[in-house]
């Protein structure tokens, strides 16, 4: 199959997969959230914060190693890919007891960190214990999945792993309302993921069946990868800036406010987290396709892709702002049903403007990885210092929308300013002002496109009934109206959109042909 074909298939897949996931996700939380209690909810969110903190020891391997792969796979070089995927597995176990030493010692502070939650002790150490030990799972049996998503297939990943987790939420919502166990519970999100692996290692075999699953890393492979450990190295300060800017909201949160709002601030970020990967899985597998061609080393067509990319993300992006900002008060209120679960419209554009970010950098990142772009080391660091500085300052005078001002100027500062820089000037080697040009045009068509629309909707009547159904007809209407405006903007202004409507008519006519 082409690169195109397998991004379409590798994007279908997860949007199905990932719609059912949201649709059960939102469902669960509810109960989650009625028969756990905020407070719970709250606990379990910073155990994940922790246990991403744990993973910064992962330093970025599977990123390098997805890199290096691009070369050898668009060779077919299937011994030099056994020798790389032997590596990452030696790296991965060492890792995996690395962060269970750390995880175990870890327990050891819980009576002081849990020591203002109502949440028993024995209970918060068992859920940590099942949420530690799906981590492992990944370290020491699926670092394989790196070649899958590196040879554009990730849509068999998906499948397994969105299946197993929707059939974990559903039974964790059973257990809750016809059982009452949090035990049960616990139970169930520690052994899917046994499961899942289970599955996923056969997949894997079946796909690649010459892959050397008991590949011995001797001292020779370790220094025949020098090249790759350097990249290693050069990550693991970027996974640092990363866990800094995205990790640590909710450590704060809990350190200078309380569980609860934890809870309360997860409620959000469930929203923005699950439309921010149901846009990016349309772009799923485009990573592995910009790194063959880089691999050629066709520039001219790597410009091209690029901006067909920015402006497909604007798009999308440009879109699910909009309805987030005019639909998600009544969401919270017809999901929750609790008004208490509302926070500020401060706190609301905050998280927008962190997810259109999220969004419209993923361009500039898929180019930079596909290059092995990571030697400002600087950067990441810069970042998470920005970050913590300004979240610790503000939330002390501002409270929680102090933490997201303190993200959103780490971002912008590096991520939006630095990071394209570095691109154009190291990557593609071109003008770099030849981005913020193209940036600065796509900003200004989403704005247009917005105030027009702005305008046009004061002349809409809508139903103030407040159920589900008619909030989705809302977000229809009012989506189709904002997408048609802004699809036409694009469509006149933007070349690289109107070159992706023509590659994506072609794909389309080249399908139909062929049935």
């Amino acid at each position: 199959m082409s690169r195109l074909s397998l991004t379409f298939k590798n994007a279908w897949i997860s949007l199905v997969f990932h719609f059912v996931y949201i649709v059960i996700q939102f469902y669960s939380r509810n109960i989650f959230l009625d028969n756990l209690g905020d407070e719970f909810m709250g606990v379990v969110g910073v155990l994940k914060s922790i246990l991403q903190f744990l993973n910064l020891s992962e330093l970025g391997i599977g990123a390098a190693v997805g890199f290096s792969l691009y070369k050898p796979i668009y060779e077919n070089n299937q011994d030099k890919i056994n020798e790389i995927i032997g590596y990452l597995g030696f790296l991965y176990k060492r890792i995996g007891l690395f962060v269970l030493s750390v995880g175990v010692c870890l327990i050891v502070f819980f009576p002081y960190i849990f020591e203002t939650t109502e949440i028993s002790l024995g209970i918060i150490i068992f859920l940590f214990l099942s949420l530690l030990s799906s981590n492992l799972l990944t370290y020491f049996f699926a670092y394989h999945v790196f070649l899958m998503e590196a040879d554009q297939k990730g849509y068999m990943n998906i499948t397994i792993n969105q299946s197993i987790f929707v059939l974990r939420l559903g039974l964790q919502c059973l257990v809750l309302i016809y059982f009452e166990s949090i035990l049960l519970w616990i139970f169930l999100e520690l052994s899917t993921p046994f499961i899942y692996i289970y599955l996923l290692r056969k997949k894997i075999k079946k796909t690649y069946p010459w892959l050397n699953f008991k590949f011995k890393t001797t001292k020779e492979v370790r220094e025949r990868n020098h090249e790759l450990l350097k990249k290693i190295k050069q990550l693991s300060f970027h996974k640092i800036g990363g866990f800094v800017s995205n990790g640590t909201d909710n450590i704060v949160i809990f350190s200078f406010i309380n569980p609860a709002t934890v809870a309360f601030v997860g409620n959000y970020q469930l929203v923005m987290n699950n439309i921010n990967t149901l846009v990016s899985q349309i772009f799923n597998g485009t990573n592995s396709a910009v790194g063959n061609l880089v691999a050629e080393n066709d520039i001219k067509s790597m410009i091209k892709v690029f901006w067909e990319m920015m402006a497909l993300r604007f798009f999308l992006a440009g879109c699910a702002s909009v309805m987030l900002f005019v639909g998600f008060d009544d969401l919270i209120m017809i999901w929750l049903e609790d008004s208490k679960y509302l926070m500020s419209h401060n706190v609301l554009i905050a998280l927008i403007t962190i997810f259109f970010i999220l969004q419209v950098r993923n361009p500039v990142d898929t180019y930079i990885q596909a290059y092995g772009l990571y030697a400002d080391v600087w950067a990441p660091l810069a970042q998470s210092i920005i970050n913590l500085v300004f979240s610790i300052l503000f939330v002390i005078k501002f409270g929680v929308i102090g933490i997201f001002i303190g993200t959103i100027i780490s971002q912008a500062t590096i991520i939006m300013i630095w990071r394209p820089y570095y691109l154009f000037t190291k990557g593609f080697e071109i003008n770099h002002f030849k981005y913020w040009i193209g940036f600065c045009g796509h900003l200004l068509y989403l704005l247009s496109a917005a105030l027009l629309f702005y305008i046009l909707i004061d002349f809409i009547n809508f139903d103030t009934t407040s159920n589900l159904l008619y909030l989705i007809l809302k977000l229809i209407k009012l989506g189709t109206l904002f997408s048609i405006i802004y699809y036409l903007i694009l469509s006149v202004f933007s070349k690289g959109f109107r070159n992706i409507n023509i590659r994506i008519i072609s794909f389309v006519k080249q399908k139909m042909n062929k049935k």
